[in-house]
């Protein structure tokens, strides 16, 4: 025998009310349709489960006995509902993600690749920019999370939540000049131009702060990046360029690009997830954050 869940809700809401028009008016429908709901439950059931009267309505012997279990019956549908909606709300959805580094080889681009293939639903809106404008977006609610470096000194407006660490070092290709010193000095580095961000970035300014505070002028700019990008990396493989590059990037370019040995310039930056300070954090995010941590663990 089954049971209607609208039926056995109209009826609760009587139980609880104690009256019909009162029940209705509660519901939002009309009395008739209770009416109708409660005809068709205690056709169900064989038996009266509701004594009416002017005064209003109340359980007979066996409605007393019935409603209990139209209690636990109304729980677990709702229960039931809840958890649906959250397993659609897990596999579907919009899910806007800023990164700062376009290489397929990271842990938060395999995080979302592991989304991607259990969320056919899913549907992901990536924003590749600078840590600063990122935060920007995170705080005015136009992203939802972003994955992002902090150098020493960089501060963030978002609430933002340690997940990782990666080694940064002066890098350049392997057959460079400076690889045949025994020794390389900040005035080694000063003699040779650079691929480093725009002037406002927290690592050009680190780079900056560097040579000055040993009293060493800044390096000339050849090539003004805001990404270690494929390109950049292409470029310091093939000329005598010197780059800061994380140990991330390092790995898929060992025969080619290597780091020199200058122990100013090999420090570790830490790896933030972004997020706005109120966020109400949806399953989708809260997926994406739990990858992150699991990779790094």
């Amino acid at each position: 025998m089954s049971y209607s869940f609208n039926d056995i809700a109209y009826f609760l809401e009587v139980v609880r009310q104690g009256h019909l028009g009162r029940a209705a008016e509660s519901i939002g429908v009309t009395q008739p349709t209770i009416s109708k709901a409660l005809r068709r439950l205690e056709e169900a059931v064989g038996m009266p489960l509701l004594e009416r009267s002017s005064h209003g309505t109340r359980l007979t012997g066996n409605g007393e006995l019935f409603v209990e279990s139209a209690r636990r019956f109304h729980a677990q549908h709702v229960e039931m509902a809840r958890v649906a909606t959250e397993i659609r709300a897990q596999h579907q959805g919009l899910l806007r993600i800023g990164l700062t580094n376009s290489a397929g080889d990271t842990d938060a681009v395999r995080a979302l690749a592991d989304m991607v293939r259990s969320r056919p639903g899913l549907r992901i809106r990536l924003t590749i920019g600078k840590s600063d404008a990122l935060n920007d977006e995170v705080e005015q609610g136009a992203l939802d999370l972003a994955v992002v470096p902090s150098y020493p000194g960089a501060n963030f407006s978002c609430t933002h939540a340690r997940i990782g660490e990666d080694k940064v070092q002066v890098a350049a290709r392997t057959r460079h000049p400076l690889f045949q010193r025994a020794t390389v000095t900040l005035a080694d580095l000063s003699a040779y131009p650079w691929i480093l961000a725009s002037r406002a970035s927290a690592a050009r300014r680190l780079v900056t702060e560097i040579f000055e505070r040993e009293g060493v002028p800044p390096p000339q700019v050849a090539l003004e990046a805001d990404y270690t990008s494929g390109t950049a990396m292409g470029l310091l493989a093939s000329t005598d360029l010197l780059a800061l590059v994380p140990g991330s990037m390092l790995r898929g370019w060992a025969a080619q690009v290597a780091p020199l040995p200058v122990p100013q310039f090999a420090f570790q930056r830490t790896l933030v997830l972004l997020a706005q300070p109120r966020a109400s954090w949806s399953p989708l995010m809260t997926t994406f954050r739990d990858l992150l941590l699991a990779g790094r663990s």
